[in-house]
């Protein structure tokens, strides 16, 4: 292992952030905690006594990681091994959960992984590790890999080279999970994490039947082929595909293949077993095997049953290597103890093209003892020639009726992975920003709902520009920002900021009830439900009367509206998507959004008077993303002064006059 160095524990939280929170929050207060806040335990070898459980800010998490890489991390590319990134980052991880539970911690999961950039021989990495949210007994740890470039003498730039959220779960002497402290989000970024957490949880439950979902409407996609969408093999898009209707291209790759892609090998044949046993020095204080390390072992067998794999036929000898580009999940099933007998089984579940699955099963087994099935993991390798370029490998074709659903399973997985990429990505698919509606996907999809109105409203890579109102009075603070040109896809975006007396649940009751919209928005004529996918999503049909210089027919919207919350905030989210349902109508002109809404925390205030009460208001973020036909409504050059941004700010200001009538 290279040069370890943590950073010492992090400031608290700052004395305005606290008082603020506390006043709204008093349950909270950490001065004079009572015997109930505490629990006496055993951590690791040693009593620790007086373990407070009150909330903890995210910056008092926080952990720093530095790694020098040196030969014996790097493969014969002089690349880093995937595995010494996963081993550092679960310690990163590891360091931070107990910093944050103050107590021993154990990795429980690991997902959404993806190797970005490459790091090689000599880089210094900089791996960085909070608890974004704690459940009861679990938290997610976010960890990212990073490191300073540029050229000599000029401005130095971070690379990201990748990130992954890690679960992880406290527990006593006795190994019995123990609850953690509540977290408190502190800055925009951390209430966004914190928001996104809670719903990355649900995706981890949900995922086997999302996957179910996925190959109950792919049943007869088994003959589809394609690259993995990967930054790193240089692919950006996935390859669309039209019934039973193949390109040209695809056509002509067909009819003429290389010796790699007219080799067939079967699934059973690229199976490897690989053994490895726990030593001291890969045991953690509590005597369990390390889960970085078991990591690290899982991508080595992948990477050994992708070699032999791609190495078979025709390209033996031809200096290909492969390289690990992303990890599906890595899910602990149990431990492991110094002295067990680890067996790692690998498998190639699929091929696609120049990349491909391999599936990786942990066992472990005591002297004398059974084996028990600890972990399991789904790696994505890409096969790369002597020159560094992607190169086909051989495909795979399965044999019983177990690795059939392994083959289908891989390409439903993959279909995930690639739609996922797309969501989080900042603008729509075919259809422009617009999102066709894919109901094995509809949680996803609400997710990157609510994710693409935060990252708009907090990214620090967007210029924003003061638009004057002159607003005279301006009895609720309004005040608007706008960019021009948003994530270079040609959108204009609008924020437009206010804050309103009032409790926070009243504002978000309004906002989010459909007969209330038509009260205070001036510019809606339509705004219906038109059909409920759970208690947070629905798909609405909104239209708004024309006006200005795209006058004529009314504006029509398809949009799916999010709505959630935490003890922090209120977010409601609306994109435009593609419905079956709801095609555009001959009467109107079809508009579209990207994610936009409203984002309501609370602000308490005193009331000046030195009475020492309390005033209770909201403030809101209403946030607008507009194609085209939006952009020529806002004319960028009029501004405040285009009837469109003058009947949003009135419509808001309605608003505000009906809350505080209430």
């Amino acid at each position: 292992m290279g040069n370890l160095c943590v950073s010492p524990s992090s400031t608290s939280l700052s004395t305005e952030r606290k008082s603020s929170y506390l006043a709204s929050n008093p349950s909270h207060q950490r001065g004079g905690s009572t015997a109930s806040d505490h629990n006496t335990v055993d951590h690791g070898y040693a009593k620790v006594t007086n373990r407070c459980m009150n909330p903890k800010g995210v910056s008092e998490s926080m952990v720093h990681f530095y790694e020098v890489i040196n030969q014996e991390n790097c493969d014969s590319k002089g690349c880093v091994r995937a595995g010494c990134l996963l081993r550092w980052m679960d310690i990163c991880a590891c360091l931070s959960a107990e910093k944050h539970g103050m107590l021993s911690s154990v990795t429980l999961s690991m997902d959404d992984l993806s190797f970005e950039e490459p790091a090689y021989l000599g880089d210094v990495l900089e791996i960085s590790a909070r608890v974004n949210n704690a459940f009861n007994t679990s938290m997610e740890v976010g960890v990212l890999v990073e490191s300073m470039g540029g050229k000599p003498g000029g401005k130095s730039t971070s690379i990201v080279h990748c990130k992954a959220f890690f679960t992880f779960v406290s527990l006593d002497h006795r190994g019995v999970k123990c609850k953690v402290p509540k977290v408190i989000p502190e800055t925009e970024a951390e209430r966004d994490n914190y928001s996104m957490a809670k719903e990355r949880r649900l995706m981890r439950f949900r995922k086997k039947e999302m996957i179910r979902e996925i190959l109950d409407g792919d049943s007869n996609d088994d003959d589809r082929r394609g690259s993995e969408m990967s930054v790193m093999s240089g692919s950006t898009t996935p390859t669309p595909w039209n019934g039973k209707k193949k390109r040209l291209s695809v056509m002509l790759r067909d009819s003429i293949m290389s010796p790699a892609e007219s080799s067939v090998r079967m699934m059973h044949d690229s199976s490897l077993s690989m053994t490895k046993v726990v030593l001291p020095s890969d045991a953690n204080h509590m005597g369990n095997t390390f889960g970085g390390n078991i990591m690290s072992w899982m991508d080595d067998a992948a990477v050994v049953c992708a070699t032999k794999h791609c190495h078979y036929g025709p390209l033996i000898g031809s200096g290909l290597s492969v390289i690990t580009i992303a990890v599906d999940a890595f899910s602990f099933l149990g431990p492991s103890k110094c002295g067990d007998r680890i067996t790692l089984l690998a498998q190639i579940n699929r091929a696609f093209g120049t990349t491909m699955e391999v599936g990786v099963r942990v066992e472990a087994q005591s002297l004398g003892g059974q084996s028990r099935h600890i972990n399991t993991g789904y790696l994505t390798v890409i096969a790369k020639d002597k020159n560094g370029k992607p190169t086909t490998i051989p495909k795979i074709k399965p044999g019983n009726e177990a690795e059939k659903l392994q083959h289908k399973q891989a390409l439903a997985r993959r279909k995930l992975r690639m739609e996922r990429k797309k969501l989080a990505g900042s603008g729509g698919d075919k259809h422009g920003i617009a999102w066709t509606w894919s109901s094995e996907m509809s949680k996803e999809i609400s997710i990157a709902n609510v994710f693409g109105l935060l990252k708009v409203n907090n990214s620090f890579d967007l210029e924003w520009k003061d638009v004057t109102l002159g607003l005279d009075p301006n009895p609720f603070q309004i005040r608007m920002e706008m960019n021009t040109d948003t994530w270079g896809l040609g959108l204009t975006t609008i924020r437009i900021s206010g804050v309103v007396t009032c409790p926070l649940e009243s504002m978000f009751k309004a906002v989010v009830d459909v007969g209330m919209r038509k009260k205070w928005d001036l510019a809606v004529a339509e705004y219906d439900t038109m059909e409920v996918i759970d208690d947070n999503n629905a798909i609405i049909r909104a239209s708004f009367k024309s006006f200005g210089p795209t006058s004529g027919k009314d504006k029509d919207f398809c949009l799916l509206r999010t709505w959630s919350h935490d003890a922090h905030r209120y977010i409601v989210a609306s994109r435009s998507i593609v419905h079956p349902s709801l095609p555009p109508r001959d009467t109107h002109q079809r508009g579209s959004v990207n994610p936009s809404g409203f984002i309501l925390t609370p602000w308490v205030m005193d009331d000046g008077l030195g009475r020492g009460e309390e005033i209770v208001q909201t403030s809101f973020d209403y946030v607008v993303q507009l194609d085209e036909v939006g952009q020529k409504l806002v004319g960028a050059s009029k501004g405040g002064e285009s009837p469109f941004v003058k009947l949003i700010v009135g419509s808001l200001t309605r608003l505000g006059g009906i809350l505080m009538e209430e």
